[in-house]
């Protein structure tokens, strides 16, 4: 894979992993702001965000290169884990 592909693939996957933030986020608040954080109707979100994911990478990478889809799955979910660290600790 080339570089500006990588490169494309890597920050589309940290926008896409910071919009399943924000989407979880606003279904909590908006959906069921009484229910605890961790819900049912907050996690059809989570189903939104992985379709995305699974349409976006295919088109980009192909169904044959598994190093490219673990980049993109790290690079997924680092975003995920930086945004709920800084969530956490703010």
């Amino acid at each position: 894979m080339s570089f500006k592909k990588q490169a494309t693939v890597m920050i589309s996957n940290a926008v896409l992993g910071l919009f399943t933030c924000y989407l979880y986020l606003y279904f909590w608040i908006f959906v069921s702001m009484a229910a605890p954080i961790i819900n049912l109707k907050a996690f059809l979100s989570l189903i939104i965000s992985l379709t995305l994911f699974g349409v976006l990478n295919a088109s980009l990478i192909g169904r044959e290169q598994i190093m490219e889809w673990l980049y993109a799955s790290f690079t997924y979910l680092g975003a995920i884990a930086l945004f709920v660290a800084i969530f956490w600790l703010f």
